[in-house]
């Protein structure tokens, strides 16, 4: 037996997803959703990524488990400690609009295989923590092009 439901409240990310107009199916004896599974995580992570509201810790860490990262790698990928993303992922610290923003551009980068853009590369956190204890030089401008640059 098969039915659609208007909406549909589905927990199994670890955060509520409204579904609309959810097929159905009968299974033994209880009814549950009829949707490809991958499909689901597949969009419900492209949905996150352009959320317009900040990322929960729930959220964040269906995206991370998405990517099959430990709080270690992810962390190491994005220059951060793993004790940081365990407390992002239980809310006990908040995610900064700059961090979040750098965040979304990563997970984008990853969901798509592609680089995003070239100064995304040139400015992830672990080349910053390398170069503060660098000296620092003074920015290189060529005159001739500033012309053409404004």
């Amino acid at each position: 037996m098969k039915r659609k439901k208007e909406t549909f409240i589905y927990e199994g990310l670890g955060f509520p997803i409204e579904l609309i107009d959810a097929p159905m199916k009968f299974v033994l004896g209880e009814w549950v959703i009829d949707v490809d599974m991958d499909a689901l995580q597949k969009f419900v992570f492209k949905g996150l990524i352009h959320k317009p509201s900040p990322l929960s810790g729930k959220e964040l860490r269906f995206m991370r488990k998405f990517l099959n990262l430990s709080t270690t790698e992810f962390g190491k990928k994005l220059g951060l400690s793993h004790a940081t993303v365990v407390k992002w992922e239980n809310e006990e610290s908040k995610i900064s609009p700059l961090q979040e923003s750098y965040i979304r551009m990563f997970l984008f980068e990853q969901l798509h295989n592609t680089q995003l853009i070239h100064l995304y590369q040139e400015i992830r956190p672990e080349k910053l923590s390398q170069a503060k204890d660098e000296k620092q030089s003074p920015l290189a401008v060529d005159v001739t092009k500033l012309k053409e640059a404004v």
